[in-house]
């Protein structure tokens, strides 16, 4: 959106109460529906929205069961199958996976540029929430992998059975081997907290979360500057301002569905919403490492976050910042009532096309190779009306037509399906194209094939498809700073396959596992803002390094690195000093 030069970082105050008391509320709230529930085997009657309970199995397993925010009520407790699939440990390879549609994600907030004159804007990141109770790991998703080898799972198999437990109102998974039960019942995202009128500054306030506003007569307008006061000043559906009820997807193949879009550019940042820092912005490539300040020595301390995957492929410094609500999502089969799934580390391949949606021949001038990009931010509705609401809350008119008056964009405008456009209402298409918001290194590589050439477009024609992320390396993780034995944050970086994590847990000195929560220190009111760091919830510690991590991706499948967390502080002098990276010597 131009204009938008807002500073990153972003860590938004929570709105009513200070952030630590709202989490210390929302602590207590859990442990008091857990305590409310012993001796039974489901919580009953009237809960808070957003509260978790213990409760126990058919088969006498413990589980975990979420207060529903629209009637108040407790749902069934999450009861997995039988079956064992699980992974851990430093060799585990997975298997493929059975056919999945599309699904999405991004990260962090980022402003868009427009038009054609390449004019860009900031991006910034936000504060998070997320999952919290005991979820289950392991893998699911049909058939069976093997403990150690890495077998394959098909299409119709059962998900692994499992336990977890209750510690205080704090939930931890069960042993690897525990899983996903992906078959659950649809159910809706809790209702918002209210919000007071004037609490989302320019904004609207829509359905208790903030929304952009623009001029309903002038299709080009990403703000009511020229209509303010009038009845033309209308907000944007709180459905392009929440997290995206999008079809789950528990599996990517080598060859998903391919979507039309457009795709603007935001420059350069270390501070996506997705935390990841450096991890993504720099590559091994020296004409640009030479331009962003510490990718050199990020890249001497980490090579193999910098280096490039196997066959040419170039992804380092290719990053995207899609539509909010794909950045963040509501999966039924997650615990939490809202905004349970974030799409940091999904992988896409994105083609430049012309203008009518046929791609360039190679011997055009205007050919460039495709090029592969990874989810590190968010492209937040509530300041980019024109082009990060979703299909039919498109402001992009000025794409339409060309600069010599020519045709302007076949797709694009509004992003399919249409036209003509899904009503404003409508909650996330299987077949919905996503905005992408690029960095600056992938869009030239798009306009101009090299880094660093000049790009003459500030918005261009693509198509994208989901693919497999190839990355190159372990896992790593991201240890902020001001890590101790009772609380800390790390993001997870550099995951191979569907790239997204759903479950991070860490291991007490007991051998019981603490669930993390996504950072709660976010506006409820901007849930498309949120960050993507893990924090261990209040009272969980002592820990006692070295620390072992558990991670559980989008496919269910979960992997231990023990002891991989073995100091608090920075332990590579040469790296850049915002956060340390550990090697986790696993890999999906």
């Amino acid at each position: 959106m131009p204009g938008d030069k807002r500073a990153f970082p972003m860590r938004i105050a929570c709105e009513h109460l200070g952030c630590w008391s709202a989490v210390v509320a929302v602590l207590m709230a859990v442990g008091c529906a857990a305590t409310g529930g012993v001796g039974s085997s489901e919580a009953q009657g009237a809960c808070d929205a957003g509260a978790v309970a213990s409760c126990t199995c058919a088969d006498g397993t413990a589980s975990t069961q979420s207060c529903d925010g629209t009637s108040s009520q407790w749902g069934a407790c999450r009861c997995a199958t039988g079956g064992d699939s699980s992974i851990s440990n430093t060799d585990a390879t997975v298997g493929p996976k059975g056919d999945g549609g599309q699904s999405g994600g991004s990260s962090g907030t980022s402003g868009s540029s427009s038009g054609s004159s390449g004019s860009t804007s900031g991006s910034s990141g936000g504060g998070t929430s997320g999952s919290s109770g005991g979820g289950t790991s392991g893998s699911s998703g049909g058939g069976t992998s093997g403990s150690s080898g890495g077998g394959t799972s098909g299409s119709g198999g059962s998900s692994g059975g499992g336990t977890s437990s209750s510690n205080g109102g704090l939930a931890d998974a069960g042993a690897p081997g525990d899983a996903y039960d992906w078959d659950v019942a649809p159910r809706t995202p809790a209702p918002h907290p209210p919000i007071e009128a004037g609490s989302c500054g320019s904004w609207a306030v829509v359905d208790n979360v903030c929304c952009a506003q623009y001029c309903s007569d002038d299709n080009t307008s990403d703000s009511c500057g020229e209509c303010s006061g009038t009845a033309d000043c209308v907000p944007v559906d709180s459905k392009g301002c929440v997290s995206g009820q999008w079809p789950e997807v528990h599996s990517v193949s080598d060859n998903e569905p391919w979507h039309y879009s457009r795709s603007t550019h935001f420059g350069e940042t270390t501070g996506g919403a997705c935390q990841f820092g450096y991890y993504g912005v720099c590559s091994s490539s020296d004409a640009f490492n030479k331009t962003m300040a510490g990718c050199e020595a990020f890249c001497s301390a980490y090579p193999d976050l910098c280096a490039e995957p196997d066959g040419g492929v170039l992804l380092r410094g290719n990053f995207a910042a899609p539509s909010g609500n794909y950045y963040t999502q509501f999966w039924s089969s997650l615990p939490g009532d809202d905004d349970n799934y974030l799409s940091c580390g999904e992988c896409f391949e994105l083609v430049r096309t012309q203008n009518d949606g046929t791609d360039y021949p190679p011997t055009d001038p205007g050919y460039t190779p495709p090029i592969l990009l990874q989810v590190v931010d968010s492209c937040p509705c509530a300041p980019n009306a024109k082009w990060c609401c979703g299909s039919g809350r498109d402001h992009c008119g000025e794409i339409m037509v060309a600069p010599d008056g020519g045709a302007g964009f076949k797709y694009g405008c509004p992003l399919p399906p249409g036209p003509p456009p899904p009503p404003a209402d409508h909650d996330p298409l299987p077949n919905e194209s996503i905005h992408l918001d690029l960095s600056d290194v992938a869009m030239s590589r798009l306009q101009t094939g090299i880094i660093g050439g000049n790009m003459t477009e500030g918005v261009i024609p693509t198509r994208y498809e989901r693919v497999p992320c190839p990355v190159p390396g372990n896992i790593y993780l991201r240890m902020m700073p001001n890590a101790g034995d009772y609380y800390f944050a790390l993001s997870v970086v550099n995951v191979r396959g569907l790239g997204s994590v759903i479950l991070v847990e860490a291991q007490l000195p007991s051998g019981d596992w603490v669930s993390m929560v996504r950072d709660q220190n976010y506006s409820r009111s901007r849930p498309q803002e949120r960050s993507g760091d893990w924090v261990i919830p209040q009272g969980a510690g002592p820990f006692a390094l070295p620390v072992t991590i558990r991670i559980t991706d989008a496919t269910g499948t979960a992997l231990v690195a023990t002891g991989a967390i073995k100091s608090w502080t920075l332990t590579n002098d040469a790296a850049p000093s915002d956060g340390y990276y550990i090697d986790t010597g696993v890999q999906f």
